[in-house]
């Protein structure tokens, strides 16, 4: 039964029942946007434009024959050596921002020698990962790679979120799905560095989370272009359900994110254990909490990580935000499903339906129907980040994902139609700091829109850091 699996699919559509018209490029070339309701090229709806630019959803999906199912999808791209395949070098640089916390922001290679108008991707990763993934490279080398060569010929950007990617930890804020604020400063600093530059979103799991959030919470004012969230966790509630549900959910799945994730707070933790010691009350129990789980190994749950340390320190403190009272508190919080309906601009989002993190059934069939945005894709296998269809016996065919076609295909047609969204910013510098006065967006929590470049030009091995579960 299990070889089943194997067969084509093909890929499911939802759309919006009521798509909006796009707001794109003008005729002459010079990055303005038109209101899109002139008919014609500029009078496209978000659906249109998505299915006539990306044919490969009109196909089928057929996984490689020896990763037949989700599970040996997803597995194969947590211990698969990807060494050898999607090399990108990249420069990194370090935002302090106002709430003392730092983010790392990897450019690819020779993004400053590009136009200033030529566009960028901003990459948000998943769960412990960073820009070191592979499924990162996977899009990021073609990105990168000359037009004469096939590829897009563009600039991209990794967000690594506070403590991935050998990112420091400096504050007692982290970062979940839910957090926007580090992608929104980001978003600022680059705006504001490359005014003419379109900004489009790439997001992977909790990273599409992030992604999907926050285009929902800016809604029209977003100073992304376009988005693209790829295995995106849409109803937290019911993923943990999933990942509670049996012992092979739990142990394998559930248990080792858990660990990923106490690792990454301890590797940072045990060099600087200072930036912890505050007076608050859920700052102080929290520590010791995470202590005894370390020493269990065995049995500590992803809910129970979040339970302690996510539901507590994993964004900006504010009225009906963190600290939150449970980690159920915050899955329903943090559910990108609830904000479907509120994004603005043109988004892309591809799901499995065997994903055995993400429960097929809570897919946002309704919302996105309900949306003027959102198009969504279903695969009928291809699991958590999977979707290998390649031959097992060549080193680069064993490492083929069918999503990086429909990747290509939306994102050139973004890069190509879509201008600068979110307008300018008006930046002061004050004690060493870059300050928003106006333009742009709030961002989460209502804290100061700033940042400080601590470190620039600094190299970053893109396959440092990767383990098991990795990114998930």
């Amino acid at each position: 039964m299990v070889g089943l699996a194997a067969w084509p699919r093909q890929v499911v559509r939802v759309m919006p029942r009521l798509a909006a018209h796009i707001r794109m490029r003008t005729s002459k070339g010079d990055g303005k946007l038109s209101n899109g309701h002139e008919g014609g090229e500029e009078g496209q709806t978000v659906s249109r434009w998505i299915s006539e630019n990306v044919p490969s959803l009109k196909g089928t999906f057929r996984p490689a024959w020896w990763l037949p199912n989700g599970h040996l999808q997803t597995m194969y791209s947590v211990v698969g050596n990807f060494l050898k395949v999607d090399k990108i070098t990249y420069k990194r640089t370090y935002l302090r921002v106002p709430d003392g916390g730092t983010i790392g922001l990897d450019f690819t290679e020779g993004y400053d020698s590009m136009s200033d108008e030529a566009p960028i991707l901003v990459i948000c990763h998943g769960l412990t990962g960073g820009s070191h993934e592979s499924y990162v490279r996977n899009v990021l080398t073609w990105v990168v790679q000359p037009k004469s060569e096939g590829g897009l010929e563009g600039r991209a950007v990794v967000v690594n979120f506070r403590g991935c990617a050998n990112t420091p930890l400096t504050s007692t804020q982290l970062y979940s799905a839910a957090t926007t604020v580090d992608l929104e400063l980001s978003l600022h600093y680059l705006r504001h560095r490359y005014p003419n530059a379109p900004l489009h979103g790439i997001g992977f799991s909790l990273g599409a989370s992030v992604l999907t959030n926050y285009l929902g919470n800016s809604s029209s004012s977003s100073l992304l272009s376009s988005g693209l969230a790829l295995g995106c966790p849409w109803n937290l509630p019911g993923m943990s359900v999933r990942l509670e549900g049996d012992a092979l959910h739990r142990i394998i799945y559930s248990g080792a994110m858990a660990t990923n994730v106490m690792r990454i707070f301890f590797r940072q933790y045990d060099h600087t254990p200072q930036v912890f010691d505050r007076d608050e009350l859920f700052v102080r129990e929290c520590v010791p909490q995470l202590k005894v789980m370390r020493k269990k190994k065995l049995g500590v749950r992803l809910k129970d990580v979040d339970e302690v340390m996510t539901s507590r320190l994993g964004g900006p403190h504010g009225e009906g935000l963190w600290p939150f009272k449970s980690a159920e508190a915050y899955y329903e919080y943090a559910s990108p499903f609830q904000r479907v309906e509120a994004v603005k601009r043109p988004t892309l989002a591809i799901n499995a339906f065997d994903d055995p993190v993400i429960d097929g059934k809570y897919l946002p069939v309704e919302e996105v129907h309900a949306s003027s945005h959102v198009f969504l894709a279903i695969t009928g296998s291809g699991g958590h980040l999977g979707w290998f269809d390649g031959n097992w016996f060549s080193t680069k065919g064993s490492k083929q994902r069918w999503v990086l076609a429909p990747a290509q295909e939306f994102l050139t047609a973004a890069t190509r139609d879509l201008g600068v969204e979110g307008g300018g910013l008006e930046v002061v510098r004050e004690d060493g700091w870059d300050l928003v006065e106006s333009g742009g967006h709030e961002v989460q929590g209502g804290g100061r829109r700033g940042w400080r470049v601590l470190r620039e030009g600094g190299d970053v091995d893109s396959t440092e850091g990767t383990g098991a579960l990795q990114g998930l």
